[in-house]
């Protein structure tokens, strides 16, 4: 027990840096302590964050073979304790490519992200909206610049939390008539929100523009994204001014053809937010199959990744089914860190899909997508 509550103590202290709760909301976490809830306001992530292009860098809006590309995440973390959270993510995103699009095009995207977790129902609810713009220095270099803006609703309920000031000391027992000692100004807040980024592709040159082969499929993205430019206030009091940090997100996804039906992918992404450090790293080969009958490619891969910030904190294998114009990925975390012993490893399922539609334009009224 003893070794438990020191486990339970340091993640939940870990979680109060992570989710950068400052100032008057401490007491209200110390208070959570007691029955495991914990309010937290960290940006949404994801093990599969390859899957996630929306909250990585708004500069990948745009950035895949095809001309419309609508995609989804959801994740459920530390479901078997208290502090459970849920994410779910939703994606889209289209190039606006013309006959004079010659040395390059603009793309637009949405995003809508929500999280909610613990026993207070902290939610943040965002709706972002992104441009970009993709540069063609050469068929095989591209550079892209893109911006996001977005509003987001951040709120929690009183209903289910317990305060330490409601412990009787007395006789040891928690009574919920007393008064919980705290007051909050709002419950539920709203805010505007504006990033940046930048990402560089080099890819193989593409041998056919109109029918997709697979026959060229290496290719590099590497960039950084900057969120929160503005720091707005996240405060749920007037008078005390808590800002959002800046969180820079720099990554490198890859993919390399080891064969004509195999491929090594490897990709990496870092966050940096305040004093909040973490890094994903995963590696895994996929398998093309029937790659060259047309409405029938089908590719399966399989991979492990490893999230760390300045300890270790999960290992997941994962898989990953494409069909076409579909393609499915599952992760699952495996939780590593000294909060293994609440959650016996169970860190949670985590889903993504994605299609992609591309259409058939006349030539040469209009030009098709250099990206492979």
């Amino acid at each position: 027990m003893k070794r438990l509550g020191y486990a339970v103590r340091r993640a939940i202290v870990m979680t109060l840096n992570r989710y950068h709760l400052k100032k008057k909301l401490y007491p209200l976490a110390l208070g959570l302590l007691l029955c495991a809830g914990v309010l937290h306001a960290q940006d949404a992530h994801y093990s599969q964050f390859y899957n996630a292009p929306a909250l990585i860098n708004p500069a990948l809006t745009g950035i895949y073979r095809g001309d419309v590309r609508f995609m989804a995440n959801y994740r459920s973390q530390w479901h078997s304790v208290p502090v459970d959270y849920t994410t779910f993510t939703a994606f889209a995103d289209m190039k606006f490519i013309g006959r004079t699009d010659r040395t390059g095009f603009f793309s637009g995207g949405l995003a809508f992200n929500y999280d909610h977790a613990g026993d207070s129902k902290l939610a943040l609810a965002n709706l972002n909206a992104s441009l970009s713009y993709t540069k063609t220095f050469s068929p095989t270099t591209f550079g892209t610049l893109g911006f996001y803006v977005g509003g987001n609703q951040r709120a929690f309920k009183l209903g289910d939390l317990r305060f330490d000031n409601q412990f009787d000391t007395g006789s040891g027992s928690f009574n919920p008539g007393f008064a919980t000692g705290e007051s909050f100004d709002e419950t539920s807040i709203f805010f505007l929100d504006f990033g940046a980024g930048i990402n560089i592709r080099l890819q193989s040159e593409q041998t056919e523009t109109l029918v997709d082969l697979l026959d060229k499929r290496n290719k590099l993205d590497f960039g950084v994204g900057v969120f929160h430019l503005n720091r707005p206030d996240q405060s749920f009091y007037d008078n005390d001014k808590i800002e959002l940090p800046v969180r820079i997100s720099p990554y490198a996804f890859g993919t390399l053809m080891l064969g004509r039906n195999v491929d090594l992918v490897a990709n990496f992404s870092a966050q940096f937010q305040q004093k909040y450090r973490e890094m994903v790293a995963m590696a895994g080969v996929k398998f093309h199959f029937n790659d060259r009958q047309l409405g029938r490619q089908f590719a399966l891969q399989v991979g492990a990744g490893y999230r760390f910030h300045d300890f270790g904190d999960a290992f997941y294998p994962g898989i990953e089914l494409a069909w076409n114009a579909w393609n499915v990925g599952f992760t699952y975390d495996i939780n590593v860190s000294d909060f293994s012993i609440a959650t016996r490893r169970r860190g949670g399922p985590e889903f993504s899909v994605r299609y992609i539609i591309n259409k058939i334009r006349p030539l040469p009224s209009h030009l098709n997508c250099p990206l492979i």
